[in-house]
């Protein structure tokens, strides 16, 4: 079935045609959060194993030193700072996702901003204007892929696929490609679109950083190809063997289309955004929060407590038990927090937290309980926890955990920061980061990203 109702055209139209002003101002602002909630988890997260040698092989590259690395000493090339960035971008489970199935997009499209706008010296509002875009596109192919894509698919692929177009069409608007150019572009972007289900099978988290680098630098490549001319498939997304044909499985692929450009430009995906209150994945960040408030609630310890029952979707429950790491994998999240009283940064990256004897034996009280009923409906931050104590006590709790307000977004950049920099420094960036908009170039705020070890 060929698509030719030129829907990827429209697309493409709409981006090239939205201007800073045309974009809602309280769009705007989200995007200013976006961009300062993502760069506080890059720069905690940009020394951990799952960025380091990434950061080490670009470095080692050479090339013209055009653009910064976030949290090291380092310029490189566009492209091979948008391969370290995006890596760094998702180095930890601290980035935001979505609250209907948008994903990580944040975690590509703001490397993919800052390392564009660096090289072409962009405005603030040139900045901004292209994240809001680039991550609407992004949220929109990927909320129709999850929502459209068969079950073998859904764990055959990442999520990732989708944020490679967002990528470029980030890049593409700083560029200043026309509409024709950008739809190469997204070709182009979406023939290089990757990422496998079997990175939560990889216990280090090393594939999964790595799929998020590799996704900016392949959008960021592709508009760079398509500002000298280089053509993409057109019609990418709903053409025979096109995106959503080969990401979803879905029969009727060509009409997916439509879904994306449905209500474009009143209604935009990027504010239904999900901040993480926690560093760990989004399947593991209601029931955490369902069990910290049953701890602080009733004053447990855990020597109080003799098993813990954690009702989950499938999917959810597929993710939290198999990905090992200590950010995904629910029975090591609550047993730290049953141990510590609460989970940090520090605890799911330093061996004496996630290694202590203490959370090693917890994990055996721990019980996930994925749903058998198929038809069960769960919201996509609810939590449903049972706590059985050892006086014969059962706790239950059953809640959608709240987002996260101005103030903890702030409170969360700040002790992510601040453990890279002091606290003159990390006011200064915040400062800066907030007023994006009136920079007339943002290549030396980018430059302020560089941190010493």
């Amino acid at each position: 079935m060929a698509g030719t109702t030129g829907l990827t055209t429209r697309l493409c139209d709409w981006v090239c045609s939205t201007g800073y002003s045309d974009i809602p101002a309280e769009v705007r602002k989200e995007a200013v959060t976006i961009i300062y909630d993502t760069i506080g988890g890059m720069i905690a997260s940009s020394t951990l194993s799952s960025c380091q040698p990434v950061v080490e092989i670009v470095k080692a590259m050479g090339g013209n030193k055009d653009c910064s690395v976030v949290g090291h000493p380092v310029k490189t090339t566009v492209t091979y700072a948008a391969l370290a960035n995006g890596t760094i971008g998702h180095g930890d489970e601290v980035d935001s996702t979505g609250q209907h199935r948008t994903g990580h997009f944040a975690a590509v499209t703001v490397p993919a901003a800052i390392t564009m706008g660096q090289y072409v010296k962009a405005s603030g509002k040139e900045l901004i204007r292209a994240l809001a875009l680039g991550s609407e596109v992004a949220a929109r192919i990927r909320s129709v892929q999850s929502e459209f894509a068969s079950d073998a698919r859904a764990r055959q692929f990442s999520g990732n696929s989708a944020n490679t177009l967002g990528a470029a069409v980030v890049a593409g608007i700083l560029l200043g490609l026309d509409a024709t150019r950008m739809e190469h572009a997204v070709g182009l972007a979406a023939h290089q679109a990757s990422g496998l289900g079997a990175q939560f099978h990889d216990p280090t988290h090393e594939s999964k950083s790595l799929g998020f680098g590799i996704t900016t630098q392949a959008g960021v490549l592709a508009a760079l190809l398509a500002q000298r001319g280089f053509h993409g498939t057109p019609e990418i997304l709903t053409v025979e063997n096109g995106f959503f044909d080969a990401f979803t499985g879905y029969a009727d692929y060509a009409s997916l289309g439509n879904r994306v450009l449905d209500d474009l430009g009143n209604t935009y995906l990027i504010r239904q955004i999900a901040y993480k209150r926690f560093p760990v994945g989004r399947p593991d960040q209601a029931p955490l929060y369902a069990f910290l408030q049953l701890l602080k609630s009733h004053k447990l310890t855990a020597d109080d407590i003799e098993q813990v029952e954690v009702n989950m979707s499938r999917h959810d429950f597929w993710v939290a038990d198999t990905l090992k790491h200590p950010s995904v994998h629910l029975p090591t999240i609550l047993s730290l927090a049953a141990v510590f009283g609460d989970v940090c940064f520090q605890h799911i990256h330093q061996a004496q937290y996630y290694q202590d004897p203490r959370v090693e034996t917890f994990k055996d009280r721990i019980k996930l309980l994925p749903d058998r009923d198929t038809d069960i409906q769960r919201k996509r931050f609810e939590a449903e926890i049972r706590v059985y104590t050892r006086n014969g006590e059962v706790l239950n709790q059953q809640l959608c955990a709240p987002l996260m307000n101005e103030e903890e977004i702030q409170h969360k950049f700040r002790s992510l920061v601040g453990l890279r920099v002091n606290q003159e420094k990390m006011l200064d960036l915040e400062s800066k980061l907030k007023g994006v908009e009136a920079v007339d170039n943002v290549a030396s705020l980018i430059s302020e990203l560089e941190l010493s070890p």
